[in-house]
């Protein structure tokens, strides 16, 4: 018998008996798609939560931290950390070697007793503690930073331009008043605006000033250290911000610069001890996130306290993962009941045609083909409840995109958007997946009542009223 005869028997079979052919189709159509609803759910968690972890920090880095200050000296050889591989600029060649590593940014912390930070006309307006981060201008872009107002740094603006945090303008003290009047704090007003600075930030001069640690004011006060040591630097940007506590409070300045900060800051104290400035960090980008585990270790092994987002992911992917199996559980249960349905409706099928199988038997029919039909009949209702059962998933799917995407990221602590807006999402293989698995499903389902019907004697077939 030629497939295509199988094939029109098949489809008249199934048309002849529409409505209980149409009745298996719905229990496979369910469970095709609670299969693919539960599913698509377990992913769009799981990227709801990538997109979480995303916001906290690079999912692909690796961050190893060193001492804080950018430098040291001989008395920091006396802690439990003497034994610590230095954070220097060999360190940086060697780790940029590791394999799967794209690039290496690193970053240096100055102390904040090392510089006094003025603007406004004669330094009215001065800043004293603050965090000071001096980074790779050239590599900004890729440490995650958003700018606010302007535009961000890069490799021409080294030596005269920094970027601020939103609240840096607002830490400024009003050296001419006292009290309350002498700070302004950053408010939303009512029409949505903020409160305005004591001056512009935006493009504002901002002179950094080596502090003079021997020679102190009466006040207690450091002493600027002369025309020689000031700096004076542009803010181009006022940077977004983030979930990052430290963005908003620091002050972001090329790394070169900070280097030449500290050095001038040891020459003009006499600091004849210190040694060369390390990094406070160093952030090594990885080529993929499954290959974070791996740097991670090999640092690690280096001897250096390294962290990253893997371990989190791990531990979160973990637990995700017994929710989508308790959610692949339920769904599983729904295409049982739609398989024993398929075997009841086929077996009840042989019954009915008793007769035309002994007809087929006579006529001289391969065993071999009557089994295809009746399984080809078992096949054709999985794989149509699967593709009935997936273009209704697309329309659930929609639906709970639509209503629910603002549920799912208040559910995880999330703004709006950071979890990529989707609730349910069902990528091309879960579709392939689920219509092979249905079909597959009506396939098994149809082998008993198929091999039931080669083996009906013919002529006792054929007897059969």
């Amino acid at each position: 018998m030629r497939i295509f005869d199988m094939i029109s028997i098949c489809f008249r079979n199934l048309w002849r008996r529409k409505g209980r052919t149409m009745l298996t189709i719905i229990g496979v159509v369910i469970g095709s798609c609670a299969v693919i609803v539960m599913i698509s759910l377990g992913l769009g968690m799981s990227k709801a939560m990538d997109g979480m972890l995303a916001s906290w920090g690079d999912l692909t880095a690796v961050t190893i931290r060193g001492e804080s200050g950018g430098m040291s000296d001989s008395s920091s050889n006396n802690n439990n950390n003497s034994n610590k591989p230095k954070l220097d600029d060999k360190a940086l060649e060697m780790l940029a070697q590791i394999e799967h590593v794209e690039n290496v940014i690193p970053k240096m912390e100055i102390d904040n007793s090392m510089l006094t930070i003025v603007t406004g006309r004669n330094d009215r307006y001065k800043l004293a503690y603050v965090s000071v981060v001096g980074v790779d201008f050239s590599k900004f872009d890729e440490l995650g930073y958003a700018a606010e107002e302007g535009d961000l740094p890069n490799a021409d603006d080294k030596n005269s331009s920094i970027a601020i945090g939103l609240q840096i303008p607002y830490l400024f003290t009003d050296t001419k008043k006292h009290g309350t009047a002498a700070r302004i704090e950053r408010q939303q007003l009512a029409d949505g605006s903020y409160t305005k600075p004591f001056f512009e930030p935006l493009g504002a001069d901002i002179m950094f000033n080596i502090n003079n640690t021997k020679k102190q004011n009466a006040d207690g006060t450091n002493q600027y250290g002369g025309r020689g040591y000031e700096h004076r630097l542009e803010v181009k940007t006022i940077l977004k911000e983030d979930t990052m506590w430290e963005t908003p409070y620091s002050i972001f300045i090329d790394i070169d610069l900070a280097k030449q900060l500290i050095n001038e800051y040891n020459k003009l104290n006499n600091n004849k001890k210190a040694k060369e400035p390390e990094y406070t960090q160093i952030k090594l980008l990885c080529d993929d996130i499954s290959s974070v585990e791996y740097v991670q270790k090999f640092v690690e092994d280096l001897g250096y306290s390294a962290t990253s987002m893997a371990q989190v992911r791990e531990q979160m992917q973990g637990e995700l993962g017994i929710i989508q199996g308790v959610l692949g559980g339920l769904a599983a249960i729904s295409l049982l009941v739609a398989a024993i349905s398929i075997t009841n409706t086929m077996i009840m099928s042989i019954y009915e045609r008793t007769r035309e199988i002994g007809v087929m038997k006579v006529l001289g029919c391969f065993i071999g083909n009557i089994r295809a039909i009746f399984l080809m009949e078992a096949g054709m209702i999985g794989l149509l409840g699967g593709i009935i059962g997936t273009l209704i998933s697309y329309g659930i799917s929609i639906v709970m995109n639509t209503f629910m995407a603002g549920g799912m990221s208040e559910m995880l602590g999330m703004g709006a958007g950071e979890g990529g807006g989707e609730v349910s999402i069902i990528p091309l293989w879960l579709v392939l997946l689920a219509l092979a698995f249905s079909t597959v499903i009506g396939l098994i389902s149809g082998y008993y009542p198929a091999n039931r019907a080669v083996k009906i004697s013919a002529l006792e077939a054929i007897k059969n009223e």
